[in-house]
């Protein structure tokens, strides 16, 4: 798979799970993982398939087993697994990671991130961003 393909496999995915096509988002970020195992649009692809679904848990292994693809893409995975932490309760590990980001760039809003990413997905208790 070149990447002309990747990007728009990727960008039919990405448009398949903002219009609530979760199940069909799914077989194309398996395909990208498959053909591009160093990319990192399959595991966040993936990994927000299972936000969608509500299954924070996997999410977050997804993010955690896939951790050498994603190191080119940090910013996009940390705020997808602080989403799926906190949505799945498991604040501790979210504190952890909320501090990592505001080591990292201490202008980062991470509230917003999570406000965005309820945005997009529809998803999680929406008193974790008001509270």
């Amino acid at each position: 798979m070149n990447n002309q393909d990747l990007t728009y496999l990727n960008g039919l995915a990405i448009s398949c799970l903002a219009t609530g096509l979760v199940d069909e988002a799914q077989p194309a970020f398996e395909l990208i993982s498959d053909a591009a195992p160093e990319h990192s649009a399959g595991p966040i692809g993936l990994a927000s398939v299972e936000l969608a679904r509500g299954n924070y848990n996997e999410a977050c292994q997804i993010l955690q087993d896939s951790a050498e693809q994603l190191a080119g893409n940090s910013d996009q995975t940390r705020k997808i697994l602080m989403h799926a932490l906190v949505a799945s309760n498991r604040l501790d590990e979210a504190d952890d990671l909320r501090e990592s980001l505001m080591e990292l760039n201490a202008a980062n809003d991470d509230q917003e991130y999570l406000v965005q990413t309820h945005k997009f997905f529809g998803t999680g208790d929406p008193r974790q961003i008001h509270g």
